[in-house]
């Protein structure tokens, strides 16, 4: 009796040993659905609830809310969270419930509840996803250090190789941001190594990072070096014995050319420079000139400045030496050649990253047809949908000023609302009191032109846009802002915010010190001569700096025509401040670049 008392037990114990492994098997089934990414439509998981009972059922009613979040649908993931609130039991569905619900306030820009559904650390794959989204909250809230140590716990957390990697270089490039006061001891690794990059290149730097593994061998850098910094490495600066600059120095060109040259023999002077500087005029032919310079020993040019002297150079194929070419005529395939313009796209490029770290989702760009409109326009839409939005950008070039106000009012949808109200009053028989609304999908408007065109097209928004919706952030480039030392102009433009180079708007350090020597100097000078005087400022600054600056996230340099930066192609461009019309005064701000979307090893996008 004793024996089969025993082995009833034994079965007892097995069976309940098997549920057990079951019922694990299923948590941790949910566990893995819940945090990798959803694969189906919401309506598929919806259908899957509809066929469940109990648990399951909320957990695909969860899936298909996770599904609404993914493809944007906030209205529908809120309506689902709202009808599972209290009900999930597990906690790996509270954790998940949390998760989203916490990103759905991200999405809202209510941010003091998404830290408070992030506060509380989670388990397992849930821990890993509560800190891309705590790192997502600094980075929106601008706290670089809190998104620094988010993402450093993210790192030490994981065992996604190819999320540790991007994690690692994420970190390096949110450091030059950062005050390393305020990191902690544990931040040694990372301080003492961007220390070395800004003091070594080439060889030198790989040395120095050899010696620093050495004493912090288990640090995620050093397992993990920073994709830039590698590339630092490798990397030489030019040290030319003597620089050949190339402008138009008689002829129609002569003031431009002459207005760079000042710059660039300022910063030259300044800089202290132990190589030797020869200026020649390009007026009559830049092969010439350049031909001229190659006979007095020149190892560097910089110019010429006109797009067929540069184009007259590249067919010639007689530059052999790192060239700095002032205008955007890339070739490819010659890695020591450089570009530098003032750009009417970078412009663009950066007011598309405005938009992207306002979170807006419709943006609208308005402007005459012109040659450089469309640019401006293309750079936007180009930027824009690098951040992977695939929200349309509505686009209107008109083709002369009269079919601006038209125009406006079409795109704004003022008549489709007027159109609207009238149907009302035909069917009700009677006068209806209503306002005619503008859209109100429109979060953003880019507007292209002068400070003429700009000043119409900001007329016509201000009488159109209904008195009873948000007005709509409206931005534009330096060539639309009114004369910034007229109030009443100011007022004018009320609302509107522009970029602008820090030579015509910072109040302290080198750039407001450049302007007010040159307003004493050349105060006849007009605006677009001081704007190729800081050109030429930075062009000079630019030499040692050039091939490092080609490696990405590499600091940008602080110029007078903005912080500048260089691509993978050789392409200098510009990132400018940011100001903002409040009535007759004005306030400036740096522009803050959103990071890329990146994606770890399962696809995922942090």
């Amino acid at each position: 009796m004793t024996r089969i008392l025993s082995r009833s037990a034994g079965l007892l114990c097995l069976a309940l040993l098997l549920s057990s492994c079951a019922t694990t098997a299923q948590k941790d089934n949910w566990t893995a659905r819940l945090t990798s990414p959803v694969s189906l439509k919401a309506n598929q998981y919806l259908d899957k609830a509809r066929q469940s009972e109990g648990e399951d059922k909320l957990l695909w009613q969860l899936q298909a809310a996770r599904a609404y979040a993914q493809a944007g649908d906030w209205a529908r993931t809120n309506d689902v969270l709202q009808a599972l609130k209290g009900q999930l039991t597990s906690p790996a569905a509270q954790h998940a419930y949390t998760l989203l619900a916490a990103e759905s306030a991200l999405a809202h820009e209510n941010y003091d509840k998404a830290a408070a559904l992030l506060k509380t650390p989670m388990t397992g794959r849930f821990e890993i996803q509560r800190l891309r989204l705590a790192a997502q909250l600094a980075e929106l809230a601008g706290n670089t250090e809190d998104e620094l140590n988010a993402l450093a716990k993210l790192a030490a957390l994981t065992d996604d190789q190819t999320l540790k990697a991007r994690t690692s270089d994420r970190i390096w490039a949110l450091l030059a941001q950062a005050d390393t006061d305020n990191l902690g001891p544990d931040w040694a690794p990372w301080v003492t190594l961007q220390q070395l990059a800004r003091e070594k290149r080439g060889p030198a730097l790989e040395t120095a990072i050899g010696n620093w593994r050495e004493l912090y061998p288990q640090s995620l850098p050093a397992q993990y070096l920073p994709q830039s910094l590698e590339k630092l490495t490798k990397v030489v600066d030019y040290t030319p014995t003597k620089v050949a600059l190339l402008l138009p120095l008689t002829g129609d060109y002569s003031a431009q050319g002459r207005a760079i040259r000042d710059g660039f023999v300022s910063a030259w002077v300044a800089s202290g420079q132990s190589a030797q500087l020869v200026v020649l005029d390009s007026a009559k032919g830049a092969v010439a000139a350049w031909q001229q310079a190659q006979a007095q020993g020149a190892d560097m040019l910089v110019g010429p400045l006109l797009r067929p002297q540069i184009e007259a150079l590249q067919q010639a194929n007689s530059v052999k030496v790192p060239w700095l070419a002032l205008n955007r005529v890339y070739r490819p395939g010659f890695g020591d050649d450089y570009f530098f313009a003032l750009a009417p796209e970078d412009e663009a490029a950066q007011a598309a990253e405005e938009a992207v770290d306002r979170h807006a989702r419709h943006p609208m760009l308005l402007g005459l047809d012109t040659n450089t409109n469309n640019r401006q326009a293309q750079a936007f839409i180009q930027r824009w949908r690098q951040y992977g939005h695939d929200e349309p950008v509505d686009m209107r070039l008109f083709a002369n000023q009269q079919q601006l106000e038209a125009g406006i009012r079409s795109q704004l949808q003022i008549d489709d609302s007027k159109a609207r109200i009238r149907q009302v009053e035909a069917v009700l028989g009677r006068k209806v009191v209503a306002e005619a609304r503008s859209r109100r999908d429109v979060d953003f408007m880019y507007l292209m032109g002068d400070r003429e065109e700009v000043g119409l097209m900001k007329a016509f928004i201000d009488v159109t846009i209904s008195p009873f919706a948000d007005p709509i952030a409206s931005f534009t480039s330096s060539r639309g802002h009114p004369d910034l030392d007229s109030p009443a102009g100011l007022r004018d433009f009320n609302g509107l915010s522009f970029s602008e180079m820090p030579y015509f708007v910072s109040k302290h350090g080198q750039a407001a010190m450049m302007r007010n020597l040159m307003t004493k100097l050349r105060p006849q000078w007009p605006a677009a001569l001081e704007r190729l005087f800081a050109m030429g400022y930075d062009a000079a600054d630019l030499l040692p700096h050039m091939a490092t600056l080609r490696v990405a996230s590499t600091e940008p340099l602080q110029g007078l025509s903005g912080n500048i930066g260089v691509d993978a192609n050789g392409v200098i461009y510009r990132r400018l401040k940011w100001v903002s019309i409040k009535g007759d005064k004005t306030q400036v701000k740096d522009h803050v670049i959103p990071p890329l979307p990146e994606q770890d090893g399962q696809g995922q996008t942090f």
